[in-house]
C-alpha cells in the first residue's frame, strides 16, 4: 500500500526533473575552432594556421610591404565577415560601404579583429578563425539587417590591411 501512494510522488519527481525550468537562455558552449566544422567555400584549413597564443587562427593569403601595424596604429582596412557555415555577415567592399577605419586595439573593436592586424603590412590580406571568446562570446552579435552571429559562435573573416592614417 505504502508503494501505491509513493508511485504518484515519484512520478511527478521523475517529470519535474525531466522539465527545464530553468530561465537562462540556453546558449551552446563554445567550441574549440580546431575542432568546429567549416563551409568548404571558406577555404579554412586550420592545420596550416599560425595560432597565436590568445587562441587566434591567422593565415597570410597576400603578404604586403612597408611598415608592419603595431598595436595603437590607425589603420583603413577591408574585411569581410563569415560564420563557420559559410553565412556572410557584413563586408566593407558590399556595394553602399566603405573601408573601416579603427585604432588598433581599440575596445570596441573585437579583439580577435584588432589582434589580426598586427604584423600585418599594407597591401596584406590574411584569413582569420577567432575563437568565440576573442570575438561575440556568449551574447553574440545581434545587428538589424545582418545574419545574427550566434552566441559562443567562432567566427572567419578575410581581412586586408590599405594602409595607415
Amino acid at each position: 500500500m505504502r508503494l501505491l501512494r509513493s508511485l504518484p510522488a515519484v512520478a511527478a519527481l521523475a517529470f519535474l526533473a525531466a522539465c527545464d525550468l530553468s530561465t537562462e537562455p540556453d546558449i551552446p558552449a563554445p567550441i574549440d575552432p580546431a575542432q568546429d566544422t567549416y563551409a568548404t567555400s571558406l577555404g579554412v584549413d586550420i592545420a596550416s594556421m599560425t595560432k597565436t597564443t590568445s587562441g587566434l587562427y591567422y593565415k597570410d593569403k597576400v603578404v604586403g610591404t612597408g611598415t608592419a601595424a603595431v598595436a595603437n596604429d590607425s589603420i583603413k582596412a577591408n574585411f569581410t565577415l563569415w560564420l563557420t557555415n559559410g553565412t556572410k555577415v557584413d563586408s566593407s567592399k558590399d556595394p553602399g560601404n566603405v573601408p573601416i577605419e579603427f585604432r588598433v586595439g581599440d575596445p570596441e573593436v573585437i579583439v580577435g579583429f584588432s589582434e589580426g592586424f598586427l604584423g600585418m603590412r599594407p597591401g596584406g590580406v590574411r584569413q582569420l578563425v577567432i575563437p568565440t571568446n576573442l570575438a561575440w562570446g556568449p551574447n553574440g552579435s545581434r545587428v538589424p539587417g545582418k545574419p545574427i552571429v550566434q552566441p559562443n559562435a567562432n567566427v572567419i573573416f578575410e581581412i586586408e590591411y590599405i594602409s595607415k592614417f
